[in-house]
């Protein structure tokens, strides 16, 4: 069995990726990780450092996660994924055998403000509901809204106030997701190519931000395709 560490989006939770469960191919599990603030950690502080973040999903990780495995993320989890990546290998722990980052562009590029996290409660609104992926039913709902928000604005810091660091190349092979009517480029997208010693591939959907729901057949057959030779490898020696 293969595993898949799934990293969220700002402001999702361990159940972000459940709509992938009844897609999945049999011999991948699907395994999602909880950051504090939201759901069973929902009594925790949020976090708001990217680098506690990362120490926090390594911990969990090195607990629950057993080998071989993967990680996918989308968006501020694809980020993670890249920071998480470095923070295995440099550690000893076991490497992954193959990242999935989508809709984010590569970790070099600086991110430039209007930042969200510090927006007016409107504007934060009405930048997350132009974004697509979050239901008109909490956008629209105050009461939802007071509950979801500062999960959301605490992740959005994270990611907005991180600083690159060049660090060597990863050893672990990239695949790059990217939506065809996302702000992510193909340029920023192609620039993931200087974070890894192995060649990136590259693979553009339709659709805006979210389009990884829109093609939830289409992604874990992607899944299926690069983890199906690591299994193999894996089981032979």
């Amino acid at each position: 069995m293969m595993n898949l560490v799934c990293l969220h989006f700002a402001g999702g939770n361990k159940y972000s990726y459940y709509p992938f469960e009844e897609h999945i191919d049999k011999n991948i599990s699907l395994i999602t990780l909880e950051l504090p603030g939201r759901g069973k950690r929902f009594h925790e502080p949020l976090l708001t450092d990217v680098n506690d973040i990362v120490d926090d999903l390594f911990e969990q990780l090195k607990e629950n996660v057993s080998k071989p495995y993967a990680i996918f993320g989308h968006s501020m989890g694809a980020m993670l994924t890249y920071l998480l990546a470095h923070k295995i290998e440099k550690s000893g722990f076991e490497s992954p055998v193959h990242l999935f980052v989508s809709g984010c562009k590569a970790p070099k590029i600086n991110r430039k403000p209007p930042f969200y996290h510090d927006m007016p409660k409107e504007e934060f609104i009405n930048k997350i509901r132009g974004m697509g992926g979050c239901p008109e039913e909490i956008l629209g709902n105050d009461e939802l809204m007071a509950l979801f928000e500062p999960s959301l604005r605490a992740d959005f810091k994270a990611i907005e106030t991180y600083t690159y660091i060049e660090q060597n190349p990863l050893k672990i092979p990239v695949t790059v997701f990217i939506g065809n009517k996302d702000k992510v480029t193909w340029e920023e997208a192609k620039a993931w190519e200087e974070e890894s010693v192995h060649a990136i591939d590259i693979k553009e959907f339709e659709g805006n931000h979210f389009f990884i729901f829109q093609h939830k057949k289409e992604i874990t057959a992607l899944f299926k395709y690069y983890l199906k030779t690591k299994k193999t490898i894996f089981n032979n020696y």
